[in-house]
């Protein structure tokens, strides 16, 4: 039994006796059962609803700047770059129109009649014509804009394969090697059948006959000499119709084995194009060079430059302008290279 106004702890009963035990209990909410608790009511909370934005959104909207992607960016700054740089030349021009138009009216009589002396003539037309020449200044200028125009068409990033589309060769080199008479006078179906008998294949238009011995190709008597010390009587397949086509100015792609004699093919029309240039013209220091033989490793390119070597030596033994050779790789003193080149 429960009274109010007294508190009860520990046990009821008699010291050391047993007896049962009496707990609090909070008195039940009116209207529960008893024996019932009842549950923890919280203060409910008020939801906080989002502030008004609207009038916030319209400022938003007038400082919105849209997107635009860098290649447009890019262009749009070249544009402006090239305004301004047109701009700036335009008024150069401009001020140097207005100022040879007033040196045309401050020009003094010159001639004979005049009273001003021949060096002060002189030196009048000196200045006249220095200021009509264009300043360096103005050449940076045009160099960039050429350089800002190239940019933005996308050359910059174009291959050379893609810069050269379209461009076409159909002129040969100028040369003076032209084949013997005899030989341009006979016909298709003869040159035909020497390609065949040497199992020569052929593509293009307007191909060289083919010559069958050094002699009827017109080298020097140097050469011969040499070819014959090396042992070399006949021309191999490869240089039948080769060699002709070289020495007559067209552009050639040569396939053949190892060993057939491909080296000839380009190293002797070398030789005869540069012993025409310098009997044409010496040339002076500085000047040239006039062929170039790009090889694949460096035992080739000693191989090529031997053999250049060997029929040059012949060349100037026999009278004929001397002609100089560089090799040119890696692992030898680029100094020495230079100055061989320089010469």
């Amino acid at each position: 039994m429960y009274l109010p106004g007294r508190s009860y702890g520990g046990r009821a009963g008699a010291e050391g006796g047993s007896g049962p035990s009496l707990r609090y209990r909070p008195p039940c909410a009116p209207g529960a059962a008893p024996g019932s608790i009842s549950p923890h009511v919280s203060p409910q909370r008020q939801r906080e609803e989002p502030a008004d934005t609207s009038d916030l959104s319209g400022e938003d909207d007038d400082d919105y700047v849209p997107y635009v992607p860098v290649k447009q960016r890019k262009q749009q700054m070249l544009q402006k770059l090239l305004q301004m740089r047109r701009k700036v030349v335009s008024e150069e021009e401009q001020r140097d129109s207005g100022s040879e138009q007033r040196g045309d009216e401050d020009d003094i009589p010159l001639g004979p009649q005049s009273n001003i002396s021949l060096l002060d003539q002189h030196q009048h037309l000196k200045e006249k014509a220095e200021a009509r020449k264009e300043s360096a200044k103005e050449k940076q200028l045009k160099e960039e804009e050429k350089i800002l125009e190239s940019v933005a068409e996308g050359r910059a990033l174009m291959s050379v394969k893609e810069m050269a589309k379209g461009i076409t060769y159909d002129d040969p080199i100028k040369t003076s090697w032209r084949a013997p008479r005899y030989i341009l006078g006979m016909s298709e179906a003869r040159h035909d059948r020497v390609r065949k008998k040497y199992h020569i294949l052929v593509e293009g238009e307007g191909i060289p006959p083919p010559i069958k011995s050094f002699k009827e190709m017109k080298f020097p008597a140097a050469i011969l000499r040499g070819l014959k010390k090396k042992g070399i009587q006949q021309p191999t397949p490869i240089q039948i119709q080769g060699i002709p086509t070289i020495l007559s100015g067209r552009d050639m792609i040569g396939i053949a084995f190892t060993g057939s004699g491909k080296t000839l093919v380009f190293t002797l029309p070398v030789i005869m194009f540069c012993l025409e240039q310098e009997k044409r013209l010496p040339f002076s220091k500085r000047e040239g060079p006039y062929g170039l033989i790009i090889c694949p490793s460096r035992e080739l390119a000693r191989q090529t430059h031997g053999i250049l070597e060997y029929y040059c030596r012949l060349l100037q033994e026999d009278g004929l302008p001397p002609l100089r050779c560089a090799l040119c790789i890696g692992g030898m003193s680029v100094k020495e290279q230079m100055e061989t080149i320089k010469q």
